[in-house]
């Protein structure tokens, strides 16, 4: 059953953010984007894990157990068509301070892997940086994607799954609907994750936060 409270905790104040834009940045500002969301100061650490919602595909609407034929995929590559992105997907989950992780490097994605995997019922939660401070990141071209776009995403033998894109939706970095993005669904959905709107250099944050919500292609 899935957690709903759990995910709460997952804020998303830097889902797919770079640490920086600018050359002279200080110290703090050249960790990479893990350490330092590890190292932020309004963090609240734990010495456990946040308790999330595990992956599952065994229920109907009325609890039932049921079997689901469905094929998934452990994501390996995404592949955006329509604005050049051929990226590799590692894996992230949670972090110390609740929140979801986000890739290490520029070029990749982060496939939240302690939800579903591509192809299951459920949303699977892919993240990127917009930018780094020598330019454009992987998802720096996600705002120009519009309904009726394709997202293929493929494992390391070469299957693949394509979602098609619904809407895109940008929200206020402290107002975003954690349980939209990560709450289960019943159909297979795969929903991605960067930064928008105005870089704050204190606080090392964009002030929004862009989703791409899309559907598996029938």
């Amino acid at each position: 059953m899935r957690l709903l409270t759990a995910l709460s905790f997952m804020l998303l104040l830097l889902v797919g953010c770079s640490s920086g834009t600018t050359e002279n940045q200080t110290t703090e500002m050249e960790k990479t984007p893990t350490e330092a969301i590890a190292s932020s100061e309004t963090a609240a650490p734990t010495n456990k894990k946040t308790p999330i919602p595990t992956r599952t595909q065994n229920t109907n609407e009325n609890g039932k157990v049921i079997k689901d034929e469905s094929i998934s995929i452990e994501p390996h590559r995404i592949e955006i068509p329509s604005i050049g992105v051929d990226a590799l997907v590692e894996q992230v989950g949670v972090i110390e301070n609740g929140q979801m992780g986000v890739p290490e490097s520029f070029e990749t994605v982060g496939w939240y892997n302690e939800g579903p995997m591509p192809g299951e019922r459920g949303n699977s939660v892919i993240s990127g940086h917009v930018d780094s401070r020598n330019g454009p990141a992987v998802f720096f071209d996600l705002k120009n994607l519009e309904a009726g776009d394709e997202i293929v995403v493929s494992n390391e033998a070469g299957e693949s799954l394509t979602y098609v894109v619904d809407r895109i939706e940008t929200y206020p970095e402290d107002k975003s609907p954690v349980e939209a993005i990560f709450d289960y669904s019943f159909q297979s959905n795969l929903n991605l994750i960067t930064c928008t709107g105005t870089f704050n250099r204190e606080s090392r944050n964009y002030s929004d936060r862009l989703v791409v919500y899309s559907s598996l292609k029938k």
